[in-house]
C-alpha cells in the first residue's frame, strides 16, 4: 500500500494505524503538521517516517525560502531539523535523512538556489529507497527457482512510498517472475495483524497466500515444508545478530531443526558496525495490554518482548539491496556496508551520451 504522496507543497501521509478498516489521509503543509503526524502514532514504518522527514524538511525551506540568502535561513531549517528528529524519537533512519538533506549531491548544488537543490535532494532520497526496495525485491527472487514454496513472518513491509519492499515485495516479484508457487504468511503475535495485512495487500494483486498463526510453523515446516523462510530484520549486529519482530527467534530455531534456508531481509544500512553483538539490541519489553486487550483475563498480566534477537549462527544470510551476504558475517557484513556501491539513480557521467 503506498503510504506518501508528495504533490507540489502538499505532503499527503497515509494513517497506518487505521488501515485497512479505513483509508485515512493526513495532509501537511508545514513540517510542524508533519512532526505532528510523525508522533502520532500513524506512521508505523521508519522507512517511510524518513521520507516523510525529508520533505517536511523541506516544508519548512518553502515557508521560509525569502530568507534563504540569509543565516536566518539555516537557522528555520536547524528548528524543522530538531523537530523532525524528536518526532521519531532520534530514530536512525531519521538521522541518516536529515544528514542525507545537509549534505545534498554535489551535482546539485551548482547554479541554482538552496531551495531547488533541498527539493532535488529530498526527491533523491525518496527515490534512492525506491531503487533499495527494489534491489532488495531482485535479489531475494534471485534465490529462487521455478516451483519455490517461501513461508514469510514480519510485521512489516506492508507500507511503502512508491515501490513494494521486504519480504512483500519479494514475494509479489516472485510471482510475476512465475516461480513463486506457494506463499505463506506466518500470523503476527500478539497484535493479530502483521499476517492478515500482508495477506489483504498480496490479493489486492492476486497472489494467492495462505495465512498461518504463529505457533503453528513449526508443525507447517514439518508436514508441507517450504524451500526458505524469510523475515524483514529490523537492525543487525557486526557479528550478525538479528534484532526482528517478535516470534522470529521461535521460527528460526524451527528452520534450523528442519533445515530450511531462513534469510533476513533489511537494507545494509540497517547494519551497526559499531554494535559487536546481540547484546547491543537490548531486552526491552513490549506493551503488556497488547496480550490481554480485549480479552477477559481476569486478574492475569500480560508480557511481551518488544523484539526478538536472533543469533547469527541461526540466519543462513541477509538479502539486502547490495547483495545477499552469508557468513561469516562479522567479514561479509562489513564488506558489503563498507565497500558494496549502493545503486545510483543517476549516472551522472553518461549524460552527454544520451
Amino acid at each position: 500500500m503506498i503510504a506518501l504522496q508528495w504533490q507540489g507543497q502538499v505532503l499527503s501521509l497515509l494513517d497506518q494505524s487505521k488501515y485497512p478498516q479505513e483509508e485515512s489521509w493526513i495532509t501537511c503543509t508545514d513540517v510542524k503538521a508533519v512532526a505532528e503526524a510523525l508522533s502520532s502514532g500513524a506512521v508505523i514504518e521508519e522507512k517511510i517516517a524518513a521520507v516523510a522527514g525529508v520533505y517536511g524538511y523541506c516544508l519548512a525551506a518553502l515557508e521560509h525560502q525569502d530568507l534563504q540568502k540569509t543565516p536566518a535561513f539555516d537557522e528555520k531549517l536547524a528548528e524543522a531539523k530538531a523537530l523532525l528528529l524528536a518526532s521519531r524519537n532520534n530514530s536512525r533512519d531519521m538521522m541518516s535523512a536529515m544528514k542525507f538533506m545537509e549534505n545534498p549531491p554535489e551535482a546539485y548544488t551548482k547554479n541554482v538556489d538552496r531551495l531547488t537543490t533541498l527539493l532535488a535532494t529530498a526527491v533523491t532520497f525518496d527515490r534512492g529507497q525506491v531503487v533499495a526496495d527494489r534491489n532488495i525485491c531482485r535479489n531475494g527472487t534471485d534465490l529462487m527457482g521455478e516451483g519455490t514454496r517461501v513461508l514469510i513472518r514480519t510485521d512489516r513491509g506492508a507500507f511503502h512510498s512508491a515501490s513494494p519492499c521486504g519480504a512483500l515485495g519479494i514475494a509479489r516479484r516472485g510471482v510475476k517472475r512465475e516461480v513463486l508457487e506457494q506463499v505463506t504468511l506466518c500470523e503476527g503475535r500478539p497484535a493479530l495483524l502483521g499476517g492478515t495485512l500482508l495477506a489483504q495487500e498480496l490479493s489486492k494483486d492476486n497472489v494467492p497466500c495462505t495465512v498461518i498463526p504463529d505457533h503453528a510453523a513449526a508443525t507447517f515446516l514439518a508436514r508441507q515444508g517450504a524451500h526458505l523462510v524469510l523475515t524483514d530484520g529490523i537492525l543487525a549486529a557486526k557479528n550478525g545478530d538479528l534484532k526482528a519482530p517478535v516470534g522470529t527467534y521461535e521460527l528460526a530455531i524451527a528452520c534450523y531443526f528442519h533445515s530450511i534456508p531462513f534469510y533476513a531481509v533489511l537494507n545494509a544500512d540497517d547494519v551497526d558496525l559499531t554494535m559487536e553483538s546481540g547484546a547491543g539490541h537490548g531486552m526491552d519489553e513490549g506493551d503488556p495490554k497488547s496480550v490481554t486487550d480485549g480479552l477477559d483475563c481476569g486478574q492475569a498480566q500480560g508480557w511481551t518482548p518488544a523484539y526478538d534477537v536472533i543469533p547469527a549462527f541461526l540466519i543462513t544470510g541477509f538479502i539486502t539491496d547490495r547483495g545477499i551476504v552469508c557468513a561469516p558475517y562479522e567479514e561479509t557484513l562489513e564488506e558489503t556496508v563498507k565497500f558494496a556501491p549502493k545503486k545510483m539513480i543517476v549516472d551522472f557521467s553518461n549524460l552527454s551520451n544520451s
